[in-house]
């Protein structure tokens, strides 16, 4: 068969934020915590490396976290009696006794609320670093805070919802979640009985003690209550939150940030209303401003939630990217003598990335936008390649450094041909089988002589980094080192596009991994891999390389006793790996016709079996086809027949109307 029927798979891979595999409440809550409970993964001593860890999701989205404000101006958050006016006093006096009663019941029905700060990280993610998080808490004071509460009730304050939300107020019971703990030296307070609508109005009020309040509740709130989201949306909250962004107090600017960031979390409404109240603006503005690391970790943060949003990349790319790259990526990785004072804390350059990784999905101009980024590029490459350096390849920010890398590598010929001008092939010898005696039968194509001096200048900058050798050594690495499978699911996945099409570029790439690199031992074992976009993504990248006639024969040797395993273990529950069985059928084909001595050492009657079975389940859309045309071509080949016949095998089994309708239609497409 034609090696570019053969290999007709998909070539190309792009990492996509998702919010599908995130889970809801508690459950999701629960995960969070978890991911703060890291083990620290040890680097693997064997180049062989068969993850089986449980699924990853390479799908990214939006970190979610409970910010907890400190304290305000150096004491516990609540307002000063002396500060109040008389009418707020003579309150505070009537409540009071009614405060105590209220507090023994409490104490009575209700463990006291916890607040505590959890640390920022993908949904669902799976981290293996050790690290220490720091929790930010406070002691809310009950008797100080119901009097504000009361005190701002007997107010008459309206603040009316744009015309096109909902004016309806839910109430919302607040109960402690299972996930929150006690704070930093075990702090703890009572949570104010307020409605999200008092909480918003708040925002409103000139006291900062009453912005802090609001601030605080809704953060928690949306931690915790998925229709809390939607009822600050309602209650236009938004606004006001990024204008808590302009104040002057420090610790209202950190709490705003935190209750917008959880607010925005898998909340489109939200998100879309901080880009009609110029938000992205404001939050911009104030990390440029701002040099203290725990307000730079919120409003980063925000704008990784943000990046998910579709309609916001656009925005994100042309006035964030720059600040994000000349402000934090760059002086993270860089010294220099401009940036020399730049102290900026690791889960800020964490997350950054994230809502770099969510921008690098976008449309192709977007793409292009950030390749063309001044000192992206070298400075996410020099981060991954310190960290392995340093023995530490599953670090949280490496998974979504390579993750850009791999979405910037997407269709790189396509969108950057100036890189590829001084490409050149100056010979090429034919070696083609002339001799062929079936349609089905690779062809022994042409091996090209190529020249690509760009692939291995000294000091690639830029975006000659994406397909540089040093780049493909460095992808190379984190598959033989790393054990976190999004990590090497994204450094398949760059392999895999830079090997996607049919042009010498490609080809050259392919040569330079297998036989430079020698990267077919560490490839190998990730085909049966337990996680399964791992493992679809490197036979994808198998698939790609199968293309190239020249390195059949050694891959036949290490991939196809995989590869045989994979397609020997098709179960009709594993419908949706559809596209990865049918391009291992692909790949079988492809390298058993082409090195029939190896092939014969493949055939067993499980293999044939599988073959059969699946050839004939509807269900399988594609691999079915792909499984009808290698069993009709491995008896059409009459060099297996010995062996197949040895093993009590028939015609019948390989030859039959399932298999020649499979035949029929790769016939009639090479017809046209």
């Amino acid at each position: 068969m034609d090696n570019e029927r053969a290999m007709n798979t998909e070539d190309t891979s792009l990492v996509l934020p998702s919010d599908k595999n995130s889970h809801k409440g508690q459950q999701r809550v629960l995960e969070q915590v978890k991911t703060i409970k890291r083990s620290k993964s040890k680097m693997a001593k064997s180049a062989s490396l068969s993850p089986t860890s449980p699924a990853s999701a390479t799908e990214f989205s939006e970190p979610k976290f409970q910010f907890s404000p400190g304290k305000l101006n150096g004491t516990s958050f609540k307002s000063s009696v002396s500060s109040m006016t008389a009418s707020q006093r003579a309150t505070l006096r009537s409540l009071s006794l009614r405060s105590t009663v209220r507090r023994q019941t409490q104490r009575e029905s209700q463990k006291s609320w916890n607040m505590k700060s959890q640390s920022n990280g993908m949904v669902g993610g799976r981290n293996n670093q050790t690290s220490t998080e720091r929790s930010s808490t406070v002691h809310y004071n009950h008797t100080s805070i119901q009097s504000l509460i009361s005190a701002s009730r007997s107010q008459s304050i309206n603040i009316k919802p744009s015309s096109s939300q909902s004016q309806t107020v839910n109430k919302i019971t607040l109960a402690r979640s299972k996930s929150e703990g006690s704070g930093a030296n075990g702090a703890t307070g009572d949570m104010p009985d307020i409605t999200l609508e008092e909480a918003v109005k708040y925002l409103k009020l000139s006291d900062e003690s009453y912005q802090l309040c609001g601030a605080s509740f809704i953060q928690h709130q949306t931690f915790t209550e998925e229709s809390a989201k939607e009822e600050v949306w309602r209650l236009s909250g938004v606004p006001y939150l990024i204008g808590l962004l302009k104040s002057d107090n420090l610790h209202v600017q950190q709490t705003a940030a935190s209750a917008l960031r959880n607010a925005v979390f898998k909340c489109e409404n939200n998100k879309e209303e901080v880009e009609k109240c110029d938000g992205l603006e404001v939050i911009l503005t104030l990390l440029r401003n701002s040099s203290v690391a725990e307000t730079q970790k919120q409003l980063t943060g925000l704008l990784w939630n943000l990046s998910s949003s579709e309609k916001l990349k656009p925005g994100l790319i042309i006035h964030a990217l720059p600040q994000l790259t000349e402000s934090i990526v760059v002086p993270y990785n860089v010294w220099t003598d401009s940036n020399t004072d730049k102290d900026i804390d690791p889960e800020v350059f964490y997350n950054t990335t994230g809502c770099l990784r969510n921008l690098s999905c976008a449309s192709d101009n977007e793409r292009i936008s950030m390749r063309n980024r001044t000192g992206l590029i070298d400075s996410l490459i020099t981060y991954v390649q310190t960290q392995v350096d340093k023995g530490e390849p599953d670090d949280k920010s490496v998974e979504n450094c390579v993750c850009i890398l791999h979405n910037l590598s997407y269709q790189l010929e396509k969108e950057a041909p100036d890189q590829f001008k001084e490409f050149s092939v100056p010979g090429a010898s034919t070696t083609e089988n002339k001799n062929k005696k079936s349609i089905l039968t690779p062809k022994r194509t042409k091996t090209q002589k190529v020249s690509f001096s760009a692939m291995e200048v000294e000091n690639p900058k830029g975006v000659n980094w994406l397909y540089h050798e040093k780049s493909l050594e460095l992808y190379l690495s984190l598959l033989r080192f790393g054990q976190k499978e999004a990590v090497l699911e994204a450094c398949c996945g760059a392999l895999q596009n830079l090997t996607a099409s049919k042009s010498p570029v490609s080809t050259l790439m392919s040569q330079t991994i297998i036989e430079k690199l020698h990267g077919l031992p560490v490839i190998s074992p990730l085909l049966i891999s337990a996680n399964l976009g791992l493992q679809k993504a490197a036979m994808s990248l198998v698939g790609n390389m199968s293309r190239v006639a020249s390195l059949r024969g050694t891959m036949a040797k290490e991939v196809l006793p995989n590869v045989s395993s994979v397609v020997s273990n098709v179960t009709p529950k594993m419908v949706e790996m559809d596209r990865s069985i049918a391009t291992a059928c692909r790949v079988m084909h492809t390298l058993m016709l082409a090195e029939p001595d190896i092939g014969k050492t493949m055939l067993n009657t499980k293999l044939i079996d599988s073959l059969s079975v699946l050839s004939s389940n509807m269900f399988f859309e594609t691999a079915r086809k792909d499984a009808g045309i290698l069993l009709w071509s491995l008896w059409e080949e009459r060099i297996f027949h010995n062996v197949l016949k040895k093993q009590g095998m028939t015609k019948d089994t390989f030859v039959n109307a399932v298999t020649a309708t499979a035949y029929k239609a790769v016939k009639e497409k090479k017809g046209h």
